[in-house]
């Protein structure tokens, strides 16, 4: 299968790594984390160890509300319905009937695990947790890092700030077990295409019914839409079949490409193609960016061959090609130096503001 698991684990990780070489990242994710008190090298090993960080920092009356969202959190699944106010009496006699015996420090650290772990949702912008006095200063730490190295070079801006949050806290391992989660979900793996199902929470004027003239989109519901902008929407009613859906695609593709291309005019102002996530070796490119960063002086002293490359008219490039060539056997042209060097410096810059939509 061509979209198989591994054909996006291997575009994810792309992404992620180009996030890794922005100008500065690395040395923010430290700043931060010793800022939060967690390790500063690679972040905690594993979830439950985050985990019962976050339950040290919990006041006793938030302990005792995440330990009862534990077992409401239980009872949902257990009974395979979402709770209501006209299951409390319900709830509360399972509450009563299976706290007793219970740990509440390994419920709640059980229950904290599991939203770490999710590859949906941000745990740091958890609705109830980040209400909490330690949780509260978690995801404006969180957001103001995404804010600063997002570019539209990265795509998807959820996935980047998972990326960001994942990073912080758990280190690469929390980034890999993201990224495992993500493509072994068949909704969730695709990267550019996904859909949504608007319902009641939605809209507004749901007391005059479906089909009123109020019943419209409530401003919730418009700012998420309003985040894809830069997308092209496929309405597809209850009545229509897979089959016919694929035909419909395949029949009116050049439109939507076309209305997607026009939409591309945003991301090529960056020189950004989002159409192709490449597979480019960083290693490489990064040591000859790093090599091509240094004077004709400084390299002179660090080439170790026997051409003379002191006299004028020699560019530094000519002697990061030799180095390239004699310490690291990789052969590139003085012209393919400068190229790779200019690429690679141009992806790890941050991006300014781009232009707004309407400009283009």
């Amino acid at each position: 299968m061509q979209y198989s698991a591994d054909y996006f684990r291997k575009k994810y990780k792309i992404l992620f790594e180009k996030l890794l070489q922005k100008e500065g990242f690395v040395d923010a994710i430290k700043t931060a984390r010793k800022e939060l008190t967690i390790p500063v090298e690679k972040g905690f090993t594993n979830s439950s160890d985050l985990a019962q960080h976050l339950l040290k920092k919990l006041t006793k009356s938030e302990r005792e509300s995440v330990f009862i969202l534990s077992f409401i959190e239980r009872f949902e699944i257990e009974n395979h319905i979402r709770v209501s106010e006209d299951d409390r009496e319900d709830f509360f006699r399972y509450f009563m009937k299976n706290k007793k015996g219970k740990d509440s420090s390994i419920a709640i650290t059980i229950y904290l695990q599991g939203i770490i772990e999710d590859h949906n949702n941000l745990f740091t912008s958890n609705a109830i947790l980040r209400e909490y006095k330690f949780f509260s200063k978690l995801s404006p730490i969180v957001f103001k890092l995404f804010n600063k190295y997002w570019g539209v070079d990265l795509l998807d801006e959820l996935v980047t700030v998972h990326f960001v949050e994942k990073y912080l806290f758990l280190g690469e391992d929390g980034v890999n077990h993201y990224i495992r989660e993500k493509v072994s979900c068949h909704h969730c793996k695709y990267i550019g295409v996904d859909h949504f199902s608007p319902d009641r929470h939605d809209m507004q004027g749901k007391d005059e019914g479906a089909f009123s003239k109020n019943y419209i989109f409530n401003k919730r519901f418009v700012r998420r839409l309003s985040q894809h902008f830069n997308s092209v929407f496929l309405i597809i009613k209850p009545y229509a079949t897979k089959e016919l859906v694929i035909q419909y695609i395949k029949d009116n593709w050049d439109d939507l490409k076309e209305h997607i291309t026009e939409k591309n005019t945003f991301y090529k102002q960056f020189d950004v193609h989002p159409s192709v996530i490449k597979e480019r070796d960083s290693e490489k490119n990064r040591l000859v960016y790093e090599l091509n960063k240094l004077s004709k002086k400084e390299l002179l002293k660090r080439y170790k061959g026997k051409n003379d490359f002191s006299h004028r008219g020699v560019y530094k490039e000519a002697i990061v090609s030799a180095i390239l060539d004699e310490e690291y056997k990789i052969n590139m042209s003085s012209d393919a130096v400068k190229k790779s060097a200019s690429r690679f410096a141009k992806s790890i810059k941050l991006q300014g503001m781009p232009k707004d939509i309407r400009d283009i």
